[in-house]
This record gives structure tokens, C-alpha cells and sequence, in this order.
């Protein structure tokens, strides 16, 4: 059940888990409040940003899946939990100071999610700029020395049997393999206790808010720093056991 990249082929497995896994979230109900009301405009719109993720022309981003079985010694195991991770570092180091990041939210706006029914426009926007602000105020710009984990999810039925964990591991060794300063989130109230266990730090606690509103969202901006004794020791020998 170790991590692989995940393929276009991919596309109905992850639409599946992020429709029945993100409502678990406070910040889906904030954005797509009107998700059963419009339920096509809801997979239409999730879908379409998936294949963005997946596509292999758009490599700032890997998608990282698992596949799993309820009944144990099955083959016949699916996609239950992923990680979608900001990879635009390469192509920074790659092109320079000028790369223009590749922006898969923009494209499917262009693509009428503008006029996305299920969602709040407002609380949409807000969320996305508010994620930007705080990028800025926590992180500074997401550089060529820094991967970001932009969703990770599981599962219901198979949360708490380390996927979660294995995903975010191989990020974790992607940092020390590539000798990256850090592995950045914004972490959900679902997140936050699982990035502390694995050793990220809090950075700071930020809201989203629409001016004039009192519904709010509360995320928190955490960093992982590795150990630069573990970095020495993959310099040396190109290895990572991360455990």
C-alpha cells in the first residue's frame, strides 16, 4: 500500500474520494455550500480540476494515491486516499526567476466555474485570496527550495490505517532526497493534529472571512523543516528511510 503517482486513469477514483471525503472539512461547506442542490455542477466542476491535477502537461503538480481493499488479502483494491503536492520548484530551478506557476483553479473558471451553481462565490474568492495572503504572510512566495501540500484525503471507511501518513512521507523524503528547505500546508482542524505527529510545526493561525459576515474560517499555516543531520546522511549515500 505504498504510495504511487497517480494517472489520468485515476480521474473517477478521485473525484470520488474528494466528493465524499471534503465535507468532513469546515471549508467545503463554506465554499460549496449548495452542493446538493446542484449535484452535477458539483462532480462536473470537481472533476474538471482533477484532471488538471493528473494531466502530465501540468507538472507543477504530482498527484500521490493509495489503493486499498476493505476485506484484507484482496487484489481487488481501489483509490481511497491522495495527495495533491505543489511541485512548482522544479520548474522554477528549471526556467528561472520568470516561470509563470501553472494554475489549475483559473483554468476551470475559464471553463464556466465562474457560474458554478454549488458554490458561494463570495466565500470561493475570499477562500483563495485568503490562502494567498497567507502564503505570503507565513511562507513568503512557495520558492524553488519548497514543496506544498495542497490536499490530502482519505477515505472515511479507510482513514486511520495510515495512508494519510504514507502520503505525507513521501513528501517528507522528496524534502530530504532533493536537500529542499521545507514542506509547507495549510492545515484544516482535520489536518493539524496529524502534520503535529509527523513533526511539522505551527507557523501561525489565520481566518477567512467575507467583510461584513460573521461565518469565518480558522486555518493554520504549519511547516515541516528537516533535520539537517538526516540531510547529510542522504547527501552521502542518495538513501532516505524516513520511518
Amino acid at each position: 500500500m505504498k504510495p504511487r503517482p497517480g494517472l489520468p486513469t485515476d480521474i473517477e477514483a478521485l473525484t470520488d474520494v474528494i466528493i465524499r471525503t471534503m465535507p468532513l472539512d469546515p471549508q467545503w461547506d463554506y465554499r460549496f455550500p449548495y452542493r446538493h442542490e446542484y449535484p452535477e455542477d458539483h462532480y462536473k466542476f470537481t472533476r474538471l480540476l482533477f484532471e488538471y491535477f493528473l494531466d502530465p502537461a501540468y507538472d507543477d503538480w504530482q498527484v500521490m494515491v493509495v489503493e486499498d481493499s476493505l476485506e484484507t488479502g484482496c487484489e481487488d483494491r481501489r483509490v481511497v486516499s491522495f495527495s495533491v503536492w505543489d511541485v512548482s520548484y522544479r520548474n522554477k530551478k528549471r526556467y528561472g526567476p520568470g516561470y509563470v506557476t501553472q494554475d489549475p483553479v483559473t483554468e476551470v473558471e475559464k471553463q464556466g466555474g465562474r457560474a458554478r451553481r454549488d458554490a458561494n462565490h463570495k466565500h470561493f474568492q475570499e477562500f483563495w485570496k485568503g490562502q494567498i495572503r497567507a502564503y505570503k504572510m507565513f511562507f513568503g512566495k512557495i520558492g524553488p527550495d519548497q514543496i506544498h501540500l495542497q490536499i490530502l484525503a482519505t477515505l472515511p471507511e479507510f482513514q486511520r490505517r495510515g495512508h494519510a501518513s504514507s502520503l505525507c512521507k513521501w513528501g517528507m523524503k522528496m524534502v530530504h532526497q532533493e536537500r529542499l528547505k521545507d514542506i509547507s500546508v495549510m492545515a484544516s482542524p482535520m489536518g493539524h493534529s496529524l502534520y503535529t505527529w509527523l513533526g511539522f510545526s505551527l507557523v501561525g493561525t489565520f481566518h477567512i472571512q467575507v467583510a461584513g459576515e460573521e461565518e469565518m474560517l480558522t486555518l493554520h499555516a504549519m511547516k515541516y523543516v528537516p533535520d539537517s543531520k538526516v540531510l547529510r546522511v542522504v547527501a552521502d549515500n542518495g538513501q532516505c528511510d524516513l520511518m
